[in-house]
């Protein structure tokens, strides 16, 4: 019975013991550590968001060291590794935050040079790594704004729109898309039949390549002896363009006749008049019925017209061009 009294005291004691303490969670629990001895290194970072204190420092995916403390200066964060002895870091060695899954712990992850050599010099104790050889890691936050960029304004949105697109063109029932796809057919088709004929154009513009191929030399010196024109016609441009308004300007002269372009709103001029009577006087000469015994015919009325000193002549002018005089109104 005193026994039993004596074992229940010292449960209730045991008890009340451990209700005072946190139990666990009061336990200390071990931490990461390069073992004795070991280098400091230190790395600068311009985000060293998420890393945890003693986080691990891996190389190739080993364990060579951990973070033994963070500080800033001058809006930089100075992180200070210790590694372990017998890693050898050779001068240039890299510096990354990463972590092994997207919520995982961050460590910081070293790399030798990828053009390193066994003759580089090492990194030592109180070495730095410079901003320009290290890298932060993506943040949680950073990889879902990106995701959620690319899905709602990027090329996943890009692609739904192209879709949606390719609906509406291609109707209810999709007939769109079918003429579409039976005139590309006709366009293969007729691209297909004329297969000889393109290889033929190709083929001809293959020769004639090779034909400016082997007149080169040729070219390069018609080209240069088409040097000095050019040079004379590029000085002379103001006297051509001069010239050229000077015709302008005589051409305008000359509308004014009506013997060179008629001014009448009909046909009628004495450049076409001539014309008329040219192809008249052609038609008599080429004509097998042309007899001079009609000439002959004429010549009565001309003596009579020519008989006195006079000549009797009854005509109607309707309008007379004294020449290029300027008209007002014209």
């Amino acid at each position: 019975m005193k026994h039993s009294a004596a074992l229940s005291v010292l449960l209730a004691g045991a008890l009340l013991s451990g209700c005072a303490t946190n139990g666990l969670a009061s336990l200390p629990l071990p931490a990461p550590s390069a073992g004795n001895g070991g280098y400091t290194l230190t790395a600068l970072f311009t985000n060293a968001l998420n890393l945890p204190d003693r986080a691990k420092v891996k190389l190739a995916g080993a364990d060579v060291g951990f973070v033994e403390s963070m500080a800033t200066r001058n809006y930089v964060a100075v992180i200070t590794l210790r590694i372990m002895d017998g890693v050898r870091l050779p001068a240039g060695s890299t510096a990354q935050l990463r972590s092994a899954t997207p919520l995982g712990d961050v460590f910081v992850s070293v790399a030798p040079p990828s053009d390193s050599r066994s003759t580089d010099p090492l990194l030592k104790q109180g070495d730095t790594i410079g901003l320009d050889s290290t890298a932060a890691a993506s943040t949680v936050e950073s990889v879902m704004s990106s995701a959620a960029l690319m899905i709602n304004g990027g090329a996943v949105r890009n692609l739904t729109d192209i879709v949606n697109g390719l609906g509406k063109a291609t109707g209810d029932q999709g007939h769109a898309f079918g003429n579409l796809i039976s005139d590309s057919n006709r366009l293969l088709a007729k691209i297909d039949a004329r297969s000889t004929q393109l290889d033929a154009a190709i083929t001809n513009v293959s020769q004639l390549s090779m034909r400016l191929e082997d007149k080169r030399t040729a070219l390069a010196e018609m080209m240069k002896a088409a040097g000095p024109a050019t040079e004379t016609v590029s000085e002379n441009t103001q006297g051509i363009i001069d010239l050229a308004l000077q015709v302008g300007g005589a051409s305008r002269q000359l509308s004014k006749f009506p013997s060179i372009a008629g001014t009448d709103q009909g046909t009628r001029s004495v450049v076409a008049d001539l014309n008329d009577v040219a192809g008249a006087l052609n038609d008599v000469v080429v004509s097998p019925d042309t007899k001079l015994s009609d000439l002959s015919r004429l010549l009565p009325i001309l003596v009579k017209l020519t008989s006195g000193d006079s000549l009797p002549l009854n005509a109607q002018i309707d309008k007379i061009a004294l020449g290029s005089i300027p008209d007002i109104g014209f």
